[in-house]
């Protein structure tokens, strides 16, 4: 047993009405977060990719999915130090790197998908020990900084939300809390410096 995604993060964008869904929710490309750049969180070399997954159909995790393609298409990060990072679910045909590829912090490596065992549009990101995004164990790490406007009543407000394209009900941080060199918490809404 690997617990890889300890430390995990499945992101997903809420739109300014606090959904993350318009129209029908069986279509990858109604979720607001959907073929958003994922750009690469810290200078690295590219030791893993798979790009040949279609899209699943939102609205239910897949059935008898082989466990291969749990991560849907991928790009694993060597960023040195024993680190790598995961960043999964991506858009088929939107990975723009290839293994050995040297990338930047920022640099554009694809694009927000559905692919794999997923059940909606969203960004799954973890740190790990080796490069292997199933068999590895999951390190805790943090953001340099980020800005919290909100958080989630509760899960299943976020579910809910995410099963129907209701409204998110969410109580604002007044004045929003910047925050450095740590891992935002569930249900946080966050804003990125530009």
């Amino acid at each position: 047993f690997y617990p890889a995604q300890r430390f995990a993060i499945d992101w997903e964008q809420i739109a300014d009405n606090n959904t993350l869904v318009v129209g029908d929710l069986k279509v990858p490309a109604n979720y607001h977060i959907y073929g958003k750049p994922i750009l690469a969180v810290a200078d690295g070399t590219v030791v893993g990719t798979r790009d040949d997954l279609q899209d699943q159909v939102p609205g239910a995790l897949p059935a008898n999915l082989p466990i291969d393609e749990a991560d849907g298409n991928f790009v694993v990060l060597d960023i040195g130090s024993g680190l790598f990072v995961n960043y999964a679910h991506m858009r088929p045909g939107s990975i723009k790197v290839k293994l050995g590829d040297k990338v930047q912090r920022g640099d554009q490596i694809g694009e927000v998908g559905n692919t794999g065992n997923s059940q909606a549009p969203h960004l799954h990101l973890h740190v790990m020990d080796s490069a292997s995004p199933l068999a590895s164990d999951g390190l805790p790490y943090v953001f340099d900084s980020f800005t919290i406007t909100a958080v989630g009543e509760a899960t299943e407000d976020f579910d809910m939300a995410e099963a129907t394209g209701s409204p998110m009900t969410l109580t604002p941080r007044v004045p929003p809390q910047k925050l450095e060199d740590v891992l935002p918490l569930d249900l946080s809404v966050v804003d990125w410096p530009q």
